[in-house]
């Protein structure tokens, strides 16, 4: 190799480890926040904080899988979006505003209704005013035999040493499309904290579609400009009938129990979290292929 050919490799050497520094700088420095809340970089969007997994996107709508096991704490992490929740599995949580003290949150807004029994309702992650009531689950299936525990937090019923029986809630915060909030998580109880997060990055839709235009026939158990959220019970070998959704709808397994929706595309629920999408317009039908009650609910995702 002659001394030419030797100095410019070296000179092109020197440019590309100049240019590697160079993007190596502008890279964002990830710095978790200290104790007292301070010092986090980045800040970053609800779908890009570790602990809030997005399994689906598809344009303005977002599925996310929130998981914080026990003792852990999420990184700061901001909503803008109105969201709808399932909690599968319940802890003790609490929340801590960038800011502010932990549980120095916003106060529910006017709307906000006891559940089942006239307790007060507990605050979802990071409900704020306009949030949604927190809806059990009603309770027409019959008690859970003897057994296992399904993953969750306060309920009783389950066998000692093991997590105790708990039944899903669903819950939304619609505050976030006036006042955004940044905010962290953490997990204070003893066990797993999981929610599956249906995100809507639109302005809604038009509140005054009644249920049986929008593709349903019973009455919504939860409703609001941004998501509608109807239940669907089957028993052992029942299925619905072949229908369509004037909006895009997200279906989540509920309860528990077997089944698979069927359309365009298939999709099989066995385990509580699991979750199907279909579009506006796309004809599905669901099925209870097991030997219990299956409970799961579609949510439209409301746009104009």
């Amino acid at each position: 190799m002659t001394i030419r050919a030797r100095v410019f490799i070296g000179g092109l050497a020197g440019v590309l480890f100049g240019v590697a520094a160079a993007l190596h700088g502008q890279a964002p420095t990830w710095q978790p926040p200290n104790e007292g809340g301070q010092g986090q970089t980045p800040i970053m969007p609800v779908q890009q904080e570790p602990h809030h997994r997005q399994l689906f996107q598809s344009g303005p709508l977002r599925i996310i899988d929130l998981q914080i096991p026990p003792g852990d704490v999420s990184w700061f992490h901001t909503h803008e979006f109105p969201v709808f929740y399932l909690t599968v599995a319940d802890s003790q949580t609490r929340t801590q505003i960038l800011g502010e003290e932990w549980g120095a949150g916003r106060a529910r807004g006017a709307g906000a209704a006891p559940r089942a029994g006239g307790a007060p309702t507990p605050a979802g992650p990071g409900a704020g005013a306009g949030a949604l009531a927190t809806v059990a689950p009603p309770a027409t299936p019959p008690a859970a035999p003897p057994g296992p525990a399904r993953a969750g937090g306060p309920g009783g019923g389950a066998a000692p040493g093991s997590a105790p029986r708990y039944r899903p809630r669903l819950m939304s915060d619609v505050s976030y499309a006036e006042r955004p909030v940044t905010h962290r998580i953490q997990n204070t109880g003893m066990y797993l904290y999981r929610a599956l997060g249906v995100i809507n990055e639109t302005a809604g839709g038009d509140e005054t579609v009644t249920e049986e235009a929008a593709g349903f026939t019973d009455k919504a158990e939860m409703s609001n400009k941004w998501f509608r959220v109807h239940r669907v019970a089957l028993a052992p070998g029942e299925k619905t009938p072949p229908h369509q959704h004037k909006a895009p709808v997200v279906l989540l397994l509920d309860i528990g129990g077997k089944g698979v929706s069927t359309g365009p595309m298939n999709f099989e629920f066995n385990d509580p979290g699991q979750w199907g999408f279909y579009d506006s317009g796309v004809r599905h039908e669901i099925s209870n292929t097991g030997t219990t009650r299956l409970e799961l609910i579609e949510v439209e995702v409301r746009r104009k």
